[in-house]
């Protein structure tokens, strides 16, 4: 099968999101992939969350700090942002997520707001 042409592929943007929970917290990247869709389905119905079609890339948790990245396509950027300002316990457990940044790359986004 063929792939798309460049200008028929999907567009992305990148969002770089740190974690902060109890130490004593403990989750992995599948917990907080169900937590944010079930925050975006909550927040903007089937087709909203399909629409913005968030996917966490990265992750990164341990002792209660953490960060990720969260996929989304472009132009559903606020929409991304609104469903992970939504996400308040991941597996339960209570957490703080905050927007550092939105990239257009994964190497941007990691270079930018995660200093790696």
């Amino acid at each position: 099968m063929k792939h798309l042409p460049k200008h028929l592929q999907p567009r992305w943007r990148y969002l770089a999101v740190g974690i902060e929970a109890w130490p004593d917290a403990d989750f992995d990247r599948g917990a907080f992939q169900r937590d944010l869709w079930y925050a975006a389905q909550n927040l903007y119905g089937d087709a909203g969350s399909a629409e913005a079609d968030l996917t966490v890339l990265a992750f990164h948790y341990a002792d209660g700090d953490g960060e990720t990245i969260v996929r989304a396509h472009r132009g559903t950027e606020d929409r991304a942002r609104a469903a992970v300002a939504a996400l308040d316990r991941v597996d339960g457990k209570p957490v703080g997520l905050r927007i550092r940044g939105i990239s257009g790359t994964v190497r941007a986004c990691e270079e930018r707001y995660l200093k790696r």
